[in-house]
């Protein structure tokens, strides 16, 4: 069996993402998540009268709190799917999600791969002077891209395919951004969940700050090599995946280079392993021949159990 693993990014963490790791924890391993996000823990600690569900739920999107949070999750996941496949031929990761390839691929430990997280989240925090975020722009070619960015005074986050992107900047030059794309044409601009302008020159900062971090590192050797969102390479070295990790920080990524070099490895099977479907949608319209399911299409981990055998 030929499989690939994706981990995905931000965006579509919800509670009862929270409810699934929180199951699984360990009180220590649960007091190490709440020292780096401890608004993670309100509902739970909070038994007034006046807890507002809905405001937690945006607390899930906080930056600081999303990246360790999804961390968490990707990290459990990992620990349950492995034991119902063979090894993976590589791995794959969209944004944050290459991070926690990273940290799995290397086994670190829980603690470990947290604070690698934690510390990428919190330079890239402390690296925001201006009220930004991202945007997805959908059905414009990527010959005006350029145009689009120059005009708004935005940049590229992310290329998804040739008509898809996603692009950073602070608030005002996103909503000219709105404006100049539906001239050019776009099918679709929706504004996301995302409060730091990743993968853009306005992280520089953050980009060495994580790379200064990352130099007093000794980590394990890579287990299974990671396709790298920027431009689709396969590595396997864990000095190259830490370079690779900090320059992603102020660096666009390429996820179309990276399907592209995951068609090239002709896998059996693709799987997102959370949390969302987005990215498994996007292997389904452009490979649509590999067999491709996110963990939460399944209602549990027996369903996923069920089409992993139905596919080997």
């Amino acid at each position: 069996m030929n499989l690939i693993i994706l981990f995905s990014g931000q965006g579509l963490q919800s509670q009862a993402h929270l409810d699934e790791i929180l199951s699984q924890m360990s009180p220590d391993e649960q007091s190490l998540l709440s020292s780096v996000a401890p608004d993670l823990f309100t509902e739970h600690n909070d038994e007034s009268q006046s807890f507002d569900s809905r405001l937690f739920e945006e607390r899930l999107f906080d930056n600081q709190i999303a990246q360790p949070f999804i961390y968490t999750l990707q990290y459990y996941r990992w620990q349950q799917l492995q034991r119902l496949i063979n090894a993976p031929m590589a791995f794959a990761g969209y944004s944050l999600g290459e991070v926690s390839a990273f940290c799995c691929s290397s086994q670190l430990p829980y603690a470990t791969g947290l604070d690698l997280v934690h510390q990428r989240a919190s330079v890239m925090q402390n690296a925001v002077t201006a009220s930004s975020g991202l945007m997805a722009i959908k059905g414009v070619p990527d010959r005006k891209m350029d145009e689009l960015l120059t005009q708004s005074q935005t940049h590229l986050s992310i290329k998804i395919n040739r008509d898809q992107f996603i692009i950073a900047g602070n608030h005002a030059h996103l909503e000219q951004a709105a404006d100049i794309a539906q001239n050019l044409g776009a099918q679709n601009v929706q504004r996301l969940k995302v409060s730091v302008p990743s993968h853009t020159v306005m992280m520089q900062e953050a980009a060495e700050a994580f790379a200064s971090y990352t130099q007093s590192l000794t980590l394990p050797s890579m287990k299974t090599p990671i396709i790298s969102a920027t431009d689709g390479t396969r590595y396997s070295d864990s000095e190259q995946g830490l370079r690779i990790l900090s320059q992603q920080i102020d660096h666009p990524l390429d996820w179309y280079l990276c399907l592209e070099t995951i068609e090239e490895y002709q896998p059996s099977m693709v799987i997102e392993i959370g949390p969302g479907s987005a990215l498994s949608k996007m292997v389904n319209n452009v490979l649509p021949h590999i067999p491709c399911r996110s963990w939460d299409d399944f209602r549990n981990i027996d369903g996923l159990q069920a089409w992993i055998d139905r596919n080997r």
